[in-house]
């Protein structure tokens, strides 16, 4: 039999030590995805978070590369060429110079544009990603607080970090996603990851409210929930109940700030 707290069994008396740690801390951040229940305490009681935000981090990095190596602005910037400034405008009159692009400032522009792509995208995964998760934990913090628990900080950012992990997985899908493609184009990138649920609510705010709420963000949700429950020292379902709650509003502006 497996022991619970050795994921992989029991680890062999003369094997090296740092594989061993290395072995165990990974079984760790497994245990937390698919048993959340006994495997995030223990991470978030220890403070235990650089290993998970590095591969949160690592995860979106590999995902945005894999995005820059097939991206495709092609198709855009032809298009936005194609159209032109207006006929009979007093910029440009027809037929005049500038009317229209020759092929070497369309490939510069081309250029141009697939290297903004790939600076935006590997600068938001490289420093966006630990932000986000920097914002969560000071969210779980002051949440901890609010329902009357005594979170440390190095608990919430454990918290944060090991409830971010579900994002790490859904980076490593787009990145496989995005690698399989020949081109993407920018407008094609938040379909590479389908996992939203199906939005059975006619009213136009709320279908797209639950639309929102995928998969890996309700997977976050439990693992935050309960990491807030070991930093803060709340119950269970105190801890679920603030989480979701806190997740509702954060859903519920953003969608409101995107219509």
């Amino acid at each position: 039999m497996t022991d619970p707290e050795e994921p992989f069994g029991p680890a062999r008396p003369d094997a090296p030590a740092l594989p061993r740690r290395i072995a165990a801390a990974f079984g760790a951040l497994i245990k937390a995805l698919l048993v959340p229940d006994r495997g995030v305490p223990p991470l978030v009681a220890g403070g235990r978070f650089r290993l998970a935000m590095a591969i949160v981090v690592g995860a979106a990095l590999l995902a945005g590369a894999s995005a820059s190596a097939r991206i495709d602005v092609a198709p855009a910037v032809l298009a936005e060429s194609a159209g032109g400034p207006p006929p009979g405008s007093a910029e440009q009159p027809p037929g005049g110079d500038g009317e229209e692009r020759t092929d070497r400032e369309v490939d510069e522009e081309i250029a141009k544009q697939t290297a903004i792509f790939r600076v935006k995208t590997l600068f938001a995964a490289g420093l966006g990603t630990p932000a986000r998760i920097l914002l969560l934990a000071i969210g779980l913090f002051l949440i901890g607080r609010y329902v009357g628990g005594a979170p440390s900080f190095r608990r919430a950012l454990a918290a944060a970090s090991v409830g971010a992990l579900p994002w790490a997985v859904r980076s490593v899908i787009a990145a496989a996603a995005a690698w399989r493609q020949h081109g993407i184009t920018p407008k094609d990138l938040p379909g590479l990851v389908t996992s939203g649920l199906p939005a059975a609510v006619d009213h136009p705010l709320l279908g797209h409210l639950v639309a929102s709420a995928d998969l890996f963000s309700l997977w976050s949700v439990v693992l935050c929930s309960y990491g807030l429950a070991a930093a803060a020292g709340i119950g269970r379902a105190r801890a679920a109940v603030a989480v979701v709650v806190g997740f509702l509003l954060v859903l519920l502006l953003s969608t409101v700030g995107a219509r």
